[in-house]
C-alpha cells in the first residue's frame, strides 16, 4: 500500500505540533508520525522536564492555543523562585525589584533582566560585559545556562544560547500520556494526518540527495512518499530507533551529551520551609561553583503535597551508574536537610536509569551537549530535511521549540508557494498549446 503527503513530520513528545497545525492551516497536506512509544520507557514527569513555560511577546495565539491544547499550564504566583542561601528571590511580586537590588549586580545587567529586553539588546550588553565581574552579572549568565541545551562553565554561559526572561510570567504544568493523546486529537481538528507506526522502517532516496518516502510498518503500512521532511528526533534518539535510519540522516555517528538532567521523587515532611514552597524552585547552593549536580536542584511539586521531584544535571556517562545515583542522592538528602531542617527527605524513587539499562531507555530526555559539538549540530545532508528537536534548540522552553518550528515553517511555506506558481504556469502553458 503507497501512502502520502507533501510534507512529514517525525515526532516525539509532542514536538512540531504546532508546526504542522500551521502547514495544514496554510493549506499544505501534512502528515505527523508519532514515535514516542519506540524511544525507551519514559514517564510523562521525564519528559516534560523541569523548565516550565515564560510568558512573552514572541509567543503567538496559535502558539498559546497548542500549548492549552495539551495539558492545562498553571502559572506560578510568585514567578520564577531562586533560592539562594542567603534567601529566595520570588522574580514577580511586590518585593522581587528590592531583591535583586540587595544582589547589587551591575545597573546594565539588573535593567536588562527586570525589562525582558530583546536578544538584540542583549549582544549589545556582551560586548562591553567583559568589564562586568561575575559577581556582577552573575544572574545574566544563569539565565542563559540553567535551561541551557550546551554546557558552559558559569562565568562563560551568556556566550551560549540566549537568556530566559526569568522576570516574565511563569508556568508549569503536570504532564499527563491523556494530555498528548489530547494534543493529537486537536491536531486532527486542524487538519493534521496523524499516525502512529509500529516502526519506520527504511528511506528511499531520489536524486540531489533528497528523500522521497519512508516504509512504515502499522496500522497503515507501505510505501509512505513525501516531498520535504521535518525530523524531530536527535541524533543519538534516531540511532535507538532505527541504527539504519541514523546512518543516513547522520552518518558522523549518534553525537552523545556531555551532560543530562535526571528526576528522583523525594518526600519532605511538612514544615514551614517545604510548606512555603511554590509550584517550582531552583535551588542554588554556591553561585561560583559549577551549576551542575546537587548545587543546582529544581524542586517541583506534584499532586501530592508530601512528595517533590527534584531534577539535577549530572555527566551523561554516570547516568547508568547505581553507585554514583545512590551517592548523589545522598549529598541531595544533606542539601535539603540544611535547607529545611525538620523535612526530613526521603528519597522514594531514583531516576529512570536506576531501574533500566540503555536498551530500554535510549537517549535522555534533556541532554546538555558540550561547546565543541556545536559544529555537528543541527546539520542536514539531505536537501529536504528540515531538523528539530534537543540538538537544535538552543535550550528547553517553548519559545526556542516554536521558534525553530517557525523557521521550517517559513522555509516550507515558500517552497509550497513556489510549487503552486510552478504547476499554475505549467498548466496554463499547456493550456495555450
Amino acid at each position: 500500500m503507497e501512502l502520502g503527503s507533501p510534507v512529514i513530520i517525525i515526532s516525539a513528545y509532542g514536538r512540531g505540533h504546532w508546526l504542522a497545525a500551521s502547514l495544514a492551516h496554510e493549506g499544505i497536506k501534512t502528515t505527523l508520525v508519532d514515535v514516542s512509544s519506540k524511544l525507551g520507557v519514559w514517564p510523562t514527569e521525564d519528559v516534560e522536564g523541569p523548565f516550565g513555560f515564560f510568558r512573552n511577546e514572541r509567543i503567538s495565539e496559535s502558539q498559546l492555543e497548542r500549548l492549552y491544547a495539551d495539558d492545562p499550564f498553571v502559572e506560578v504566583p510568585e514567578g520564577f523562585t531562586l533560592w539562594l542561601k542567603e534567601g529566595p528571590i520570588e522574580c514577580k511580586g511586590p518585593l522581587s525589584k528590592f531583591k535583586i537590588e540587595k544582589l547589587q549586580l551591575h545597573p546594565a545587567i539588573q535593567d536588562f533582566l527586570l525589562s525582558n529586553q530583546t536578544e538584540k539588546t542583549q549582544k549589545a550588553i556582551y560586548k562591553s560585559a567583559s568589564s562586568f565581574s561575575f559577581q556582577k552579572s552573575w544572574l545574566w549568565h544563569f539565565a542563559h545556562q540553567w535551561a541551557g541545551s550546551t554546557y558552559a562553565p558559569n562565568a562563560k554561559s551568556a556566550l551560549e544560547g540566549e537568556a530566559l526572561p526569568l522576570f516574565s510570567s511563569f508556568l508549569v504544568r503536570g504532564s499527563t500520556r491523556a494530555g498528548l493523546e489530547k494534543s493529537f486529537q486537536w491536531l486532527e481538528s486542524k487538519g493534521v494526518e496523524v499516525l502512529r507506526p509500529q516502526q519506520i522502517v527504511d528511506v528511499s532516496f531520489g536524486s540531489g540527495k533528497s528523500v522521497t518516502g519512508l516504509e512504515l510498518a502499522g496500522e497503515k503500512q507501505g510505501l509512505f512518499r513525501l516531498e520535504q521532511i521535518v525530523w524531530m528526533l536527535s541524533s543519538e534518539e534516531t540511532y535507538f530507533m532505527n541504527e539504519r535510519l541514523g546512518k543516513y540522516f547522520f552518518p558522523e555517528g549518534a553525537l552523545e551529551s556531555e551532560w543530562c538532567w535526571v528526576r528522583y521523587r523525594v518526600g519532605l515532611q511538612s514544615c514551614f520551609e517545604r510548606d512555603s514552597l511554590p509550584l517550582h524552585t531552583v535551588m542554588l547552593e554556591d553561585r561560583e561553583s559549577p551549576w551542575t549536580h546537587e548545587n543546582m536542584m529544581v524542586l517541583q511539586r506534584t499532586s501530592l503535597p508530601d512528595q517533590f521531584d527534584v531534577w539535577m544535571r549530572i555527566p551523561t556517562v554516570q547516568r547508568f551508574n547505581k553507585e554514583y545515583l545512590t551517592d548523589r542522592s545522598k549529598r541531595m538528602r544533606e542539601i535539603l536537610v540544611s535547607r529545611m531542617s525538620l523535612s526530613e527527605p526521603q528519597v522514594l524513587s531514583f531516576p529512570q536509569e536506576y531501574y533500566y539499562t540503555y536498551a530500554q531507555l535510549g537517549a535522555p530526555r534533556h541532554p546538555v551537549f558540550a561547546e565543541q559539538d556545536e559544529a555537528r549540530r543541527g546539520k542536514s545532508i539531505q536537501k529536504n530535511l528540515y531538523l528539530g528537536g534537543p540538538e537544535v534548540w538552543p535550550h528547553y522552553a517553548w519559545s526556542a521549540y516554536f521558534e525553530n518550528d517557525e523557521t521550517i515553517r517559513v522555509e516550507l511555506s515558500n517552497w509550497w508557494k513556489e510549487k503552486l506558481l510552478k504547476e499554475q504556469k505549467a498548466k496554463r502553458k499547456e493550456q495555450e498549446q
